[in-house]
């Protein structure tokens, strides 16, 4: 392998400040819950008071254990409002506690944060203007992004009471004086700090350790309600948005990202084809290999842990190969190779 060639080509492909597209393995270094421990949480703390929730419950743990796969179980049983509800809400409680840990993490050393690092490197071209999309409902990206001094854009107002608006993104963000730009931040399947109103309006509250009275946490849970939850504000313009970013973007870096969320896959499916495509996390999923090696994309280069100690690169332009003793696909290493 030319690894002088691979590395100036993620060095040029990086540099060229790609969407960024941020998944749950972005978020598990700062102790967010994986999937399966989401499972895990839902399967020990979730009962009711009455045999019909109880039985669809239990149909619903069967089918845990059946897949070991959150997102499948989910999808095996259509969960009644009550049952569905109470899914919402331990899965907002039980991340929302991690995210609030993470956050001190961040108050009292963030600085070296690799994201932070990242972040602070792709602004400051001449631009100024970095976007990124996630599935997760954590706010690792806006913490990474205040930390930077970046101006975000979620779609909300950033008030201590905020609202969604279609419009705030088209805004000229990235000139505002006394920031170091702009990153936006389309969250497709909702967030900690978003909430529906008892009069169905949907505001922005930040840093909540508890969810109001009569109100509901705006985030999809994996599984068939989220196709009908997305039909929604802010869903729809957020969709759009990040369809857009996609559609636009020159390239992208993928940071924990499994390629296993159907809102963001057709798009960008689409444009992987030609454009170039970088992929670090632990562990590569096999959709990722199916939707990239597999998949006919011309320009690709992914890196994933082999043997607990060094990384695999599988590369369009040279194979696969497994550099010993080098943690590439560890987003801090990573950077020291970008920079």
């Amino acid at each position: 392998m030319d690894f002088d060639a691979l590395l100036k080509q993620l060095q040029d492909w990086t540099n060229k400040v790609p969407l960024i597209i941020l998944g749950s393995g972005g978020s598990v270094p700062f102790g967010l819950p994986s999937m399966w421990r989401l499972g895990e949480y839902l399967k020990s703390t979730l009962s009711f008071d009455n045999d019909i929730d109880n039985t669809q419950l239990e149909a619903f743990k069967k089918s845990l254990d059946e897949f070991q796969d959150l997102e499948k179980a989910l999808l095996s049983i259509q969960l009644n409002d009550n049952v569905l509800k109470a899914v919402i809400k331990a899965t907002w409680e039980l991340i929302s506690e991690a995210d609030l840990i993470a956050y001190e993490q961040f108050v009292l050393n963030s600085k070296e944060v690799p994201l932070v690092i990242l972040m602070k490197h792709l602004l400051s071209t001449t631009n100024r203007k970095l976007s990124i999309v996630t599935t997760n409902y954590d706010r690792i990206a806006e913490y990474s992004a205040s930390t930077a001094e970046a101006f975000i854009c979620t779609g909300y107002a950033q008030n201590y009471i905020g609202h969604f608006s279609d419009n705030i993104h088209t805004n000229a963000l990235s000139n505002i004086k006394g920031y170091s730009g702009q990153v936006n931040i389309w969250k497709v399947h909702g967030s900690l700090d978003w909430f529906e109103t008892s009069n169905k309006e949907n505001v922005h509250l930040p840093l909540r350790k508890d969810i109001p009275q009569d109100y509901k946490p705006l985030i999809v849970t994996p599984g068939l309600s989220k196709y009908a939850e997305t039909h929604n504000e802010p869903y729809r313009t957020i969709f759009a948005q990040a369809d857009n970013e996609i559609q636009n973007a020159n390239g992208y870096l993928c940071i924990g990202y499994g390629f296993n969320d159907v809102h963001v896959q057709p798009k960008l499916i689409q444009q992987i084809k030609t454009k170039p495509i970088i992929v670090i996390t632990k562990e590569l999923t096999p959709k990722t290999k199916e939707t990239i090696i597999d998949g006919g994309c011309k320009n690709y280069i992914l890196m994933e842990e082999s043997n607990g100690k060094d990384t695999k690169i599988y590369s369009s332009s040279q194979g696969e190969h497994i550099i010993e003793d080098v943690s590439y696909w560890n987003l801090a290493e990573y950077l020291k190779r970008i920079q």
